[in-house]
């Protein structure tokens, strides 16, 4: 009796809510439901909403659910309400929902408006022509359409496009590569690329959700691959080339059950290419204005000196920030001059972003600390350094000023000069005081050491540390010119430390997360190894590198199956623990494998 009461009392606390289910696209003369939900409260069914473009069926049709939980005495209940109408599309365009008010508990709640695309209905037209007996083309939820036979192009295709078709050197735009497909797809493989030479890549994050659309007179189930944020480098018409993609596709064959017949899903392997997109890169103006170091965008600058009080032999910390939207991530340092009398020791960059525009764009804040160290007492200005950059909106150069930071220098503690001594003119750098010690001088008893036994073995002692010295900086010469050994040096550690963020995410069973760590870690370690370009990192270029690189065809066939199968889950939404561990130990003994043919 008394849990009953607690259930009732926590069901009474909750507050209730109403809202709409968001509806997906619909194709014109389907039917489609309407859903509208009911949390934690009791209300008379809402009348149908009228929609534009579409006629009411049957509804509501109401239905129920609660759920109640212990977990360490502490009770939870949930409960909610289901009001469906049914509609059927008629004509195709934009629909608007608007707004439903339900009363409850003598509260009165609304739903909030949403939109969503009636499509137009397929186009009619023949698929393969006579060479397939003028079989009609497939249609997206019409099994009875989706027999067996040749794939039409049509059918299943994997488009590259671009978010605008003309942008400045610099320029952020978003390439998106996408499948559109009337069939169901049991696995997905890319077996090449599509290459973005030309262009700095930035990979944005992309959902599983698929959603239907419209494109060429046809309906498409439709999902996101990958999704790029580019900044071109260069001005011209830069081309993407196609990528080719392995598909096992499911159709489906009728067969006789004698008194009734029933559809079978028959798997079919298919190889396709997607398009190879160009975009049209337009050259920054000229003359460029002095001081320019390629931003692109909408930026502000301000600056900042901690602390402002400066003492001689004490640090501070001057700061020039950038704030904005563009390509801020790779900007360079300004190169500001510090007066005389002032150190200041190497820059130290810090840049933070975020997405912006739905992913179509990149802002954020590229901050550089320059530490300085006073050396004098005086008065000191340095000077602001004016930030030029271009805005694509407008098409011209801007100039953000820069106010010059004055500032104060007082004597440090630990710089106090003697009171008998006079200060040195801030001038003169090449003159220090004499400071006079308290110590008596010492007399010393003269000895002869060039007639000792010890004077031979201490000038070969020398000589040798001096061979030493001379050898061991000629390698370190040799090794910090040598960029490629040491990128292969640092490849295989940091492979490993990228595995390691797999193996939290396996241990986690975050499965989508390990199969992203593990790629990562893969394709990274082997753009260090193989010196691949991110541009080049294409199946094709990798077996071709490991196979010079002196691996067998079978150890390259290994490596090119373990990347596979991590482009593979991004399409297989089940995966057993075991078989997360297989393909950790596989990708673990790939990497073993290619250090042990540079120890042969």
């Amino acid at each position: 009796m008394l849990l009953m009461l607690g259930v009732i009392a926590l069901a009474a606390a909750q507050q209730p809510s109403f809202s709409l289910i968001q509806p997906r696209n619909v194709v014109q003369g389907r039917n489609f439901a309407l859903t509208f939900r009911l949390s934690d409260g009791d209300a008379n069914p809402p009348a149908a909403p009228q929609l534009k473009g579409c006629t009411l069926l049957f509804g509501p049709a109401v239905s129920t659910m609660s759920s109640t939980q212990i977990v360490n005495g502490r009770i939870t209940s949930s409960s909610s309400v289901d009001f469906s109408f049914t509609y059927r599309a008629d004509e195709p365009g934009t629909v608007d929902v608007p707004e439903l008010t339900v009363s409850s508990e003598g509260k009165t709640l609304k739903s909030r408006p949403a939109s969503f695309q009636i499509l137009p209905s397929d186009e009619p037209r023949q698929s393969g022509g006579s060479q397939n007996g003028g079989r009609p083309s497939a249609s997206i939820d019409d099994p009875s359409t989706q027999t067996p036979g040749r794939i039409s192009s049509d059918d299943l295709l994997v488009r590259v496009s671009f978010s605008k078709s003309s942008v400045y050197e610099q320029e952020p735009v978003v390439a998106t590569i996408k499948v559109y497909t009337k069939y169901d797809i049991s696995s997905f493989m890319p077996t090449a690329q599509p290459a973005f030479d030309g262009f700095l890549c930035e990979e944005l994050p992309v959902s599983n959700e698929t959603s239907i659309e419209h494109y060429n007179g046809s309906n498409y189930h439709t999902a996101v691959l990958k999704k790029l944020l580019l900044y071109p480098q260069k001005a011209g018409q830069l081309s993407v080339n196609s990528g080719k993609y392995d598909v096992s596709i499911v159709q489906y064959e009728t067969v006789n059950m004698g008194f009734f017949r029933t559809q079978r899903p028959v798997e079919k392997q298919v190889t396709t290419s997607s398009n190879a997109a160009t975009l049209s890169v337009k050259a920054l103006p000229e003359p460029r204005p002095a001081g320019f170091n390629g931003a692109v965008g909408q930026f502000s600058v301000s600056t900042s000196l901690e602390p402002e009080l400066m003492r001689t032999n004490e640090a501070s910390v001057y700061s020039y920030i950038v704030k904005g939207t563009g390509n801020i991530k790779y900007l360079s340092e300004p190169s500001v001059q510090f007066p005389v009398g002032i150190d200041a020791y190497t820059p130290k960059t810090d840049i933070k972003t975020n997405l912006v525009g739905g992913g179509t764009n990149m802002s954020g804040i590229y901050r550089t600390d320059y530490t300085i160290v006073p050396q004098e007492v005086g008065a000191f200005t340095i000077e602001g350094v004016p930030f030029i950059y271009f805005d694509p909106s407008t098409g011209k150069y801007e100039t953000v000023d820069v106010a010059s930071t004055p500032i104060k220098v007082l004597r440090g503690t630990g710089s106090a000069a003697a009171t008998e001594q006079r200060e040195i003119e801030g001038s003169i750098n090449d003159i220090l005081h004499i400071r006079p010690s308290d110590s008596q001088p010492r007399s010393h008893s003269m000895s002869y050491v060039l007639r000792s036994a010890v004077y031979p073995v201490a000038y070969a002692v020398v000589i040798l540390a001096l061979l030493v010295v001379v050898v061991v900086y000629r390698r370190h010469i040799r090794l910090q010119a040598d960029v490629t050994g040491r990128k292969l040096a640092k490849a295989g550690r940091v492979a490993n430390k990228r595995l390691r963020d797999a193996r939290a995410a396996m241990n986690a069973h975050e499965n989508d997360r390990f199969y992203a760590s593990l790629a990562k870690a893969l394709w990274g370690y082997l753009s260090d190894k193989l010196q691949i370009s991110a541009s080049q990192l294409v199946r094709d270029n990798v077996a071709e590198k490991l196979l010079a690189y002196g691996l067998t065809q079978e150890q390259t066939d290994n490596v090119l199956e373990v990347l596979d199968r991590c482009e593979m889950a991004r399409f297989t939404p089940q995966t057993s623990d075991d078989e997360v561990a297989e393909i950790y130990r596989r990708a673990t003994a790939v990497i073993k494998n290619i250090e042990d043919v540079r120890r042969k």
